[in-house]
């Protein structure tokens, strides 16, 4: 069995210990390096989202593979980078968050867990967020993107605020502005001027992805 097969069996095993051990015994035999084993996990995580798109497997297994990938990541292999100045690619840094007026957390994680095991730099600011906090850490992190979740119809109000800051700061342009969360539509998105709305973690990635490429254009 290959290493990517057997981090893929540790992952879907939700076995997080285990997952912390190969990554660690990986980098002590070099025989991979952190920012590899990344890459590894990226792959993993991408074919688990296909899976789930297929639906071969159901939320709480996404849930629970993203949860092992997230804390192996937050608690070994990003530490285990900063330690050796390797450097970590990144396909972006996105700014995520509950809108103001909700609590809800769940999505929101599932997004930031995704996002990250995908390649991007991830700063979730967690629940119940103002507009202008989004856009004080956006431009204090120098994102690409700002990501809002609303689980409740009575906070959707909240997405549409943060463009409002936006265009009240002249930094509409600057950033590009998804939002999720299941009152909310690609109808509503166009409403309030977003650039584009994804139905759960698996789409935030790929809309993330080509919103970025078609602003390289």
């Amino acid at each position: 069995m290959s290493l990517e097969e057997t981090i893929r069996e540790t992952i879907f095993e939700w076995d997080e210990d285990k997952l912390k051990e190969i990554c660690r015994s990986s980098i002590k035999k070099k025989q991979q390096s952190a920012a590899e084993l990344l890459k590894i996990i990226g792959k993993v995580m991408q074919f688990i989202g296909k899976q789930f798109e297929d639906e071969e497997i159901f939320l709480p297994d996404l849930v629970g593979s993203a949860n092992v990938v997230k804390n192996t990541i937050d608690e070994v292999l990003d530490p285990l980078i900063k330690e050796s100045g390797e450097s970590k690619e990144t396909l972006g840094k996105v700014v995520i968050g509950t809108v103001e007026g909700d609590v809800h957390s769940i999505g929101k994680d599932l997004v930031g867990s995704f996002l990250f095991a995908n390649g991007f730099e991830v700063f979730n600011l967690g629940e119940e967020v103002p507009a202008s906090k989004f856009v004080d850490k956006a431009e204090e992190l120098g994102a690409q993107v700002i990501g809002l979740s609303s689980l409740l119809t009575m906070s959707m109000g909240f997405q549409r605020e943060v463009i409002k800051e936006l265009n009240n700061r002249g930094l509409r342009d600057k950033y590009i502005v998804i939002i999720g969360g299941s009152p909310t539509s690609m109808e509503y998105a166009e409403e309030i001027g977003a650039d584009g709305w994804a139905d759960d973690a698996i789409e935030a990635v790929d809309l993330i992805k080509n919103l970025l490429s078609n602003n390289k254009k």
